[in-house]
């Protein structure tokens, strides 16, 4: 009986580490994107913009998209898209926020081979709204919830990348 309440025991603990949050990355780099549009291809535009679709995971793609010097994330799933523009421009807070490198985290569970993500984190840098010299950075939290995507938030500061990770984790279907 003591070996059956041991090994059920470490069973359940088993299934509780395997459905830890874990980190896999995509890029947004212009070389391992397509090219829906962008204002560099185009004669005359009337504003720089563009739009690239980057790979994901799980059935997850990002729509990297820009214009007027403002960049941000939408994702779509199964052709369904979510438009994030509004509540990325509110929570980055500033004036002109752009994705500021090529790296998505995407937080999900990983179960055998197969990853399943739950939510995408990336760095956005924006004008700080009082001094236009002054610029600050962020991590913007996207929960993905099959096709209705929405902004968590964003977390600054020293500890960013953890508190980031802890939101990303509360859009987890496993609590």
């Amino acid at each position: 009986m003591f070996l059956k309440v041991i090994l059920f025991s470490m069973a359940v603990m088993g299934c509780a580490f395997a459905q830890k949050g874990t980190s896999f990355y995509s890029t947004t780099n212009g070389k391992f994107v397509a090219v829906i549009s962008d204002s560099a291809l185009e004669k005359e535009p009337e504003i720089d913009h563009f739009e690239h679709l980057c790979p994901g995971y799980g059935g997850y793609e990002l729509l990297h998209r820009s214009g007027d010097a403002r960049s941000w994330l939408d994702v779509r799933y199964q052709g369904a898209t979510s438009d994030l523009y509004g509540a990325t421009m509110k929570t980055a807070a500033g004036f002109f926020p752009y994705k500021e490198n090529d790296v998505v985290e995407w937080r999900g569970i990983l179960k055998g081979a197969e990853f399943t993500p739950y939510a995408v984190i990336y760095r956005i840098q924006a004008q700080d709204s009082e001094n236009d010299e002054k610029q600050f950075s962020r991590l913007v939290v996207v929960a993905l919830n099959q096709g209705r995507a929405k902004v968590l938030g964003s977390t600054t500061g020293k500890n960013a990348d953890a508190d980031a990770k802890k939101l990303a984790d509360t859009a987890s279907p496993v609590k």
